[in-house]
């Protein structure tokens, strides 16, 4: 686990940069706000405790709500995304598979990935927009806006996953 801390940190900074100067910057429309960052939790090791999962959702959110200026909504999110991981990976994951070290589009297969990725997107965004909203006064604009998002945060997870990421199957994603 030590020896993969550079590559996680490497991770994290490419994907925090590219929310941050890149998605965070498009104007899609109401309805859709990416976010890639929360792959970076998702790529987190398979062995990781639920308690560092956490923390490591917590501080990569905290870090993008600096930048962002949304005043610890993403720290609350990825911190919920770190708390349900372990169970999301266990509900989509057949008995008796065993994986590699870390979630990888290759070793595990790009339908489990998409699965995993959308699942779990839904989930954070859900718990972000609620956050951002503050009511649920209106349902159906939150539900839109979370449906929408999600849709575009997976495609916007799948090709950062695929541009960098070597085609072969990797022990550590």
């Amino acid at each position: 686990m030590i020896s993969h801390i550079p590559s996680i940190l490497l991770r994290f900074i490419l994907l925090l940069l590219s929310q941050v100067l890149i998605i965070s910057n498009i104007n899609f429309s109401t309805y859709v706000n990416p976010y890639v960052y929360p792959l970076f939790v998702l790529l987190l090791p398979f062995e990781m405790s639920r308690l560092a999962l956490m923390m490591a959702g917590m501080l990569s959110g905290f870090a993008l709500d600096i930048f962002l200026g949304s005043i610890g909504m993403h720290a609350a999110a990825g911190l919920a995304l770190g708390y349900f991981r372990p169970l999301l990976i266990k509900l989509i994951t057949p008995t008796g598979t065993e994986f590699e070290v870390s979630p990888n589009i290759y070793a595990q297969g790009t339908t489990w990935f998409i699965i995993y990725c959308g699942t779990a997107t839904l989930l954070y965004l859900l718990f972000y927009f609620i956050l951002e909203e503050v009511t649920l006064r209106n349902v159906l604009h939150l539900l839109l806006k979370v449906i929408l998002s999600t849709l575009v945060s997976v495609i916007f997870m799948i090709l950062f996953v695929y541009l960098f990421s070597s085609r072969r199957k990797k022990r550590f994603a």
